[in-house]
């Protein structure tokens, strides 16, 4: 007996030799040894999870090109990461899927095959020490199977196409479980409802998560998390430039603005109110929120700084007939009668406030304790008297 468990030992011992495994070194090439706080870029699609297993929930999905932080190296197989809307879980460290250190999606390169290494025998052996990873990547969306199991997050339109101007089929709520068919457009899945209708939903983990009855607490976004940190659209830290993308994606991206506006509707209004909070807004601490929170973009901190943003990076509009739905409109004092402000040099004014245009002469803003905090207004005479200029974060 003891010559054959030391036979079947030298024989493993062999096997593993003749595929170069080393227990603990599995694809050692392939993972790049991050330090934490380090940025890295996702390469293909990955799942999310809670916890450095395959068998660990599914948070969400990572895309390609999606920028995250690495929070810490947990083994040889997994990141411990942080996205852009600062959820936090575990990835596959393979460079496959992660490319620390990088900016963009790496050039795709031909793969290594290890099959080719060792006989058939062998993959028995090295089954125990095999990268975790090849597993995530069978794990990752398919399109056609049907079987990726969402959790809508808070309620959302759910569209005959894959465009903010098709179609309204009706309103998904918090809880709801839908199926995803298809995850290929960078900012909608695919989804079947619970009664079987079909339909398209915007792909933000904020309206919607990978897993059945999976509803995450929404975390407020940090001022200080870096401007890199973004998953539809690039940052803008500063006022640099402005965010240009093709029509279908910059309308998709203004409705996820409006959209988690209208989250907030209700949020009692606060003069000075803390820029790291989401319980109380004044008027521009509401509109850098939602612009962070839906699409990555952070803008100034207060009217005065946003207005100028306008100025600098997009085409300042006075004409209130050519407006836009998303455009951020700025205006003066309530401090004279209506006919007073006709005769008014609106390029001398000073913007005491801001609001986000809905189109259709509405506003989606919140200005004062007494008309009870985020609101949606008509753009009536009043504001139309102070009304200054408007322009387009998003082209």
């Amino acid at each position: 007996m003891r010559r054959r468990v030391m036979g079947m030992l030298m024989t493993s011992a062999a096997l593993l030799a003749a595929i170069h495994v080393a227990p603990g070194q599995v694809d050692a090439a392939a993972s790049t040894t991050a330090s934490t706080g380090q940025k890295a870029v996702i390469q293909a699609a990955v799942k999310l999870r809670s916890g450095p297993s395959t068998t660990g929930d599914v948070v969400s999905f990572m895309k390609q090109g999606e920028a995250v932080t690495v929070l810490e190296k947990t083994n040889n197989y997994w990141y411990k990461v942080k996205t852009s809307d600062g959820v936090t879980g575990y990835t596959s460290s393979s460079d496959k899927y992660i490319k620390v250190g990088a900016t963009s999606v790496a050039a795709a390169t031909s793969p290594v095959s290890r099959k080719t290494e060792a006989s058939e025998s062998a993959k028995t052996v090295s089954a125990s020490v095999k990268n975790v990873s090849t597993k995530e990547a069978s794990a990752s969306v398919n399109s056609s199977a049907g079987q990726t199991k969402a959790t809508i997050q808070t309620s959302v339109r759910l569209r005959a196409e894959a465009s903010t101007s098709s179609e309204v089929l009706g309103y998904m709520n918090t809880g709801d479980v839908v199926t995803i068919t298809d995850s290929s457009n960078a900012y909608w899945f695919k989804v079947t409802t619970a009664d079987g209708t079909v339909g398209y939903v915007s792909s933000s983990p904020q309206y919607i998560r990978i897993g059945e009855g999976v509803v995450v607490q929404q975390a407020v976004a940090s001022a200080a998390a870096p401007a890199s940190d973004t998953t539809a659209l690039p940052a803008v830290a500063s006022p640099v430039s402005t965010v240009s993308l093709s029509s279908g994606d910059a309308a998709a991206a203004i409705e996820q603005v409006i959209d988690t506006g209208m989250t907030y509707l209700g949020t009692p209004y606060e003069y000075g109110s803390d820029r790291n909070s989401t319980a109380t807004f004044d008027c521009s601490a509401f509109t850098r929120q939602i612009f962070r929170q839906a699409v990555g973009i952070q803008l100034p901190a207060d009217s005065r700084s946003q207005g100028e943003w306008i100025k600098q990076n997009s085409q300042p509009n006075t004409d209130m007939t050519t407006l836009k739905r998303g455009d951020l409109l700025f205006f003066t004092n309530y401090n004279a009668s209506s006919g007073a402000y006709t005769s008014l040099d609106n390029s001398s004014q000073t913007i005491t406030h801001v609001a986000v245009y809905l189109g259709d002469n509405k506003l989606l803003h919140t200005f004062s304790v007494a008309a009870g905090g985020v609101k949606v207004t008509d753009f009536s005479k009043p504001w139309q008297d102070r009304f200054l200029f408007g322009g387009s974060v998003i082209q």
